[in-house]
């Protein structure tokens, strides 16, 4: 039996026509001639209602099929199951995010479970990337409030040991799917394929290694972890870009590259002397290979987003070297091309259309500005300073103490140094006293942070507190 695009089948299999094509399906099934063709056909359709937005229609079709047809073929079942996990994945940037991220989780397991690796390769591997890129984002926390590597902090938000688990079992996926696309005899065929899985395994490295940091604090033994991480997510995106070149695949390279810069900037944040040198070196070249394709006009944001990481890896080459009570003040022309980075960036990542990374970049060039003013001596210095401020009075009307304290508490902190130092050319009265009121603001949303954890803690509650960055507490900038 042909089942032709016209069929009833295809035209609107929501309601009693699906019921009516299942219906015919649990009928013929003995003969198994054409129902696996018709389920394909109606899967097919509920994809073309996810592409169109109508998520709630697809998971509807894939719901009837796996409850109304019995005894499913398991490749059949696993092709519906993988569809749907897509579909639950896709729905988690609109809403019910750890909900969807869960059910595309189990999806995306029992396809794997059902898709034979040496029977079914390509679905097995496609099943094992889709729970790897699941886990990797249910594993992200914080919500909105912040980005990663700002301020100086070595990773990522808010980590439990849950969270570092689901960091763990994605990494295990990606490998799993890195065995069957580097398979000799199916290495050329799939380069693609492997290319992009080894970039979501540095993702899930990168994202390990900061979880691992945030856990531990100041251990030794996590900080050898967190090396060991980020080297291994640079072998990852080393490798992506051997079948990523800017010649054929120029979007996926700047893609790889701005996360290899990533990885080597924070990789240097653990180092010191000249290997931290030689890694910001890296991150620097690597960030300025993805620019080179992510032009303005034909990729605003991913540009937005690669400015500022050279932003902030440029003023990490560029903060000044402390020697006991000596200071010395390395060449300023770094810090005034992150500055330039984060003003480019600024022009997209407007305070209407991004509010978050605005805030976050407004912070970052806050930092800059206060670093290249310096030890505070001249009226360009002032200067500097008065736009650090105004930097970070911006970035508080978006991070505030009720939607992010902890981010709430750092900008302030930054705004009291800030203070502190214009008081050294210009009101010292009044600008000190603004320092001291930034500095209680700090102290103030970082105890109510900290009770509302203690209470928590005590009381078993659900409710997730934030932690903070790596920044070592209290400090600033």
């Amino acid at each position: 039996m042909a089942i032709e695009i016209s069929s009833p089948w295809i035209i609107g299999p929501v309601g009693a026509l699906a019921g009516a094509a299942l219906a015919w399906i649990a009928s013929e099934y003995k003969t198994r001639k054409s129902y696996r063709g018709v389920i394909l056909l109606l899967a097919k359709s509920a994809d073309d209602f996810a592409g169109a937005g109508q998520v709630d229609k697809a998971l509807s079709i894939y719901d009837r099929i796996l409850t109304d047809v019995p005894r499913l073929e398991p490749a059949v079942r696993g092709e519906v199951r993988f569809r749907q996990g897509l579909s639950h994945y896709g729905s988690s940037f609109e809403g019910a995010r750890e909900t969807n991220l869960g059910m595309a989780v189990e999806a995306f397991e029992e396809a794997i479970g059902l898709f034979a690796p040496d029977r079914h390769p390509d679905e097995h591997a496609q099943a094992q990337n889709g729970l790897g890129i699941s886990l990797l984002r249910l594993s992200e926390t914080g919500g909105e409030c912040w980005g990663i590597l700002v301020q100086g902090g070595q990773g990522q938000r808010g980590v439990e040991d849950g969270q570092v688990q689901n960091l763990k079992r994605a990494i295990a996926a990606f490998e799993a799917a890195l065995k069957i696309y580097s398979a000799e005899e199916r290495a050329a065929e799939k380069a693609q394929e492997r290319a992009q899985t080894e970039n979501n395994l540095g993702d899930a490295f990168v994202s390990l290694a900061g979880a691992g940091l945030e856990a531990a604090g100041d251990d030794p033994a996590a900080t050898e972890a967190a090396v060991e991480d980020l080297n291994r997510a640079i072998e990852a995106y080393e490798k992506a870009l051997l079948f990523r070149t800017i010649d054929d695949h120029p979007d996926d390279y700047a893609e790889t590259k701005n996360s290899l810069g990533r990885a080597e900037m924070a990789l240097a944040q653990l180092e010191e002397g000249e290997m931290r040198e030689a890694d910001l070196e890296r991150a620097v070249n690597s960030f300025k290979a993805a620019l080179d394709v992510r032009a303005l006009a034909s990729h605003p944001e991913e540009r937005a987003e690669t400015q500022t990481f050279l932003g902030q890896a440029l003023v990490l080459e560029s903060e000044p070297e402390v020697s006991g009570s000596e200071i010395r003040w390395s060449d300023r022309e770094g810090l005034k091309r992150a500055i330039e980075a984060y003003e480019e960036a600024l022009s997209i990542r407007t305070r209407q259309d991004h509010p978050w990374k605005y805030a976050e970049t407004k912070n970052l060039l806050g930092r800059a500005l206060v670093i290249l003013a310096g030890p505070a001596r001249g009226p360009e210095d002032a200067a500097n300073l008065r736009r650090a401020i105004r930097a970070f009075e911006e970035a508080l009307e978006v991070l505030t103490l009720e939607a992010c304290p902890l981010e709430y508490a750092k900008i302030q902190n930054n705004l009291g140094i800030a203070y502190r130092n214009l008081s050294k050319l210009e009101d010292r009265g009044d600008n000190l006293e603004r320092s001291i009121w930034a500095y209680e603001e700090a102290l103030r949303a970082r105890s109510g942070v900290a009770k509302k954890k203690v209470v928590e803690k005590e009381g078993g509650g659900d409710e997730k507190a934030g932690s903070e960055e790596g920044d070592g507490g209290a400090g600033g900038l």
